[in-house]
């Protein structure tokens, strides 16, 4: 069956006619079935096809004037790119291989110039900017990006406007999904999965505690970083304790202001809170909750709570907390799961509640100090690597009035683009006590790392569990 519109209704795509497995793993290039809440609210519609990214989703359709305000913003003297694209130099990058397609452009590999650094450009061509909904939400979406800086939050640098297209300039991230993460690993130790999932808590409580909610929380938005120098990387394999989580994909995210409540059923149907399906105005936040609850199940057993082919025996499912839970997992697992999957929005685990749990006692996330750790927080360490970064813009051609101008603005230009990109690789060489940063803007190749790839693997070994599979997608023009 088709989609249609009515009036006053929701419009539901119906799921695919064959059944969904658990074990199934989809083959990532294949198309990815959408799906849309029954119980969505009747002036909710369905916006057009998204188009899910390999490593890094390119944002919706977006307004030259509402997402990219002048002052904050570059301006680029070189034209969209034609044919591939690679090679073609935009601002001060230089565009690499496609790593990504959606409705409106590519997203491309990127390297800095000055830095040597690499960089996730997404490519909004204007002549592909028609509907004003979408215009509407991606305008959010970047104002929201704008808004974050955490070490678990994925970053936006630099936002360059020219007369063809719009350049989002973005943190590049290169250990893949969380999803592929799973699937490589069958289920992910607990231990290794606290380490994770604490990681994930502390990005959404900023999120959160910066008035944001997600509304789209599954293993593919989440993806992984080495937190190693590519040196380190290619003596050993990364494991969960070298890796940073970044949350990502804004696209249907609103910001929850003065405690406001929310009535757009978005998200995926597999991870949807109940008060979602049941069409009720919800708290952003305790929804979040509920998708991190799935997405913990997930990540610890290697499959999801709620699955079924049937669109109606899953919002059953979900709006009765009917699932399975493995007698594999302790006992404090299980009890922050349950805590978690609470169907009533009162009782459900908020971050403060889940972080005091017994199941991440004395778990220690990474703590990089060049994100924001609270205002006014300047350590010794980090007001010397303040310095040094700028004492080295400013030799290449950088004048330190200018960049420390632009940090105090909060803009998202080459200056502040060059502070950050640069402040990061020195970190990673700190931290790794590898070469000192170098004098000049030429970068040798061997810091240009190539991106993680994970195949995955369907085959059984001993009394493995279902795997996850990947989960449908939701869209809606709902501006709450």
């Amino acid at each position: 069956m088709t989609a249609h519109n009515t009036k006053g209704t929701a419009a539901v795509i119906n799921p695919p006619e064959s059944p969904v497995r658990k074990t199934s793993i989809p083959d990532k290039s294949s198309p990815r079935h959408k799906q849309q809440l029954e119980g969505a609210p009747p002036n909710s519609k369905p916006s057009t096809d998204h188009e899910k990214q390999q490593q890094q989703r390119a944002p919706e359709r977006v307004s030259e004037t509402a997402a990219v305000p002048p002052s904050t913003s570059s301006t680029a003297t070189a034209k969209a790119p034609s044919g591939d694209g690679n090679g073609d130099v935009i601002g001060e990058y230089v565009l690499g291989e496609t790593i990504g397609k959606g409705t409106f452009g590519k997203v491309k590999l990127g390297l800095h110039l000055l830095t040597g650094e690499k960089v996730a450009v997404k490519i909004l061509e204007k002549k592909r900017i028609i509907q004003a909904a979408d215009v509407e939400r991606v305008a959010r979406e970047i104002k929201i990006l704008k808004r974050n800086r955490h070490q678990n939050v994925i970053q936006l640098y630099e936002v360059i406007d020219s007369p063809d297209s719009i350049f989002l300039i973005m943190e590049h991230v290169d250990g893949g999904e969380m999803f592929e993460y799973i699937v490589a690993h069958h289920r992910i130790r607990e231990p290794e999965a606290a380490f994770l999932f604490r990681q994930i808590v502390d990005g959404l409580a900023y999120l959160h505690s910066n008035e944001i909610t997600h509304r789209d929380l599954k293993p593919e938005n989440l993806l992984l970083q080495s937190n190693r120098s590519h040196s380190h990387r290619q003596q050993q394999p990364a494991t969960p304790s070298t890796l940073l989580v970044k949350i990502v994909d804004f696209g249907l995210s609103n910001i929850h202001d003065g405690g406001r409540l929310l009535r757009t059923a978005c998200g995926s149907p597999c991870y949807a809170a109940p008060e979602m399906i049941q069409g009720r105005m919800y708290h952003g936040p305790i929804a979040d909750m509920w998708s991190l609850g799935v997405v913990l199940f997930a990540m610890v057993c290697g499959f999801l709570p709620f699955e079924d082919s049937n669109t109606n025996l899953l919002y059953k499912k979900i709006l009765s907390a009917n699932y399975k839970m493995p007698t594999f997992l302790s006992a404090n697992a299980q009890d922050l799961i349950r805590r978690i999957l609470e169907t009533d929005p009162e009782k459900r685990y908020t971050v403060e509640k889940i972080r005091q749990h017994p199941w991440l006692a004395g778990v220690q996330t990474p703590e990089l100090s060049g994100y924001d750790v609270g205002e006014g927080v300047r350590t010794d360490e980090i007001k010397a690597r303040h310095e040094l970064v700028l004492n080295q813009l400013e030799s290449l051609g950088l004048p330190r009035e200018e960049v420390q101008s632009a940090l105090s603005k909060k803009a998202y230009n080459r200056f502040t683009a060059s502070y950050f990109l640069l402040d990061g690789k020195l970190q990673r060489i700190m931290r790794n006590r590898i070469v000192p940063i170098p004098a000049s803007g030429n970068s040798p190749g061997s810091m240009i790392d190539r991106p993680v790839r994970r195949e995955s693997n369907t085959n059984s070994e001993g009394k493995r569990q279902d795997s996850v599979v990947r989960s449908g997608e939701l869209w809606f023009t709902g501006h709450s």
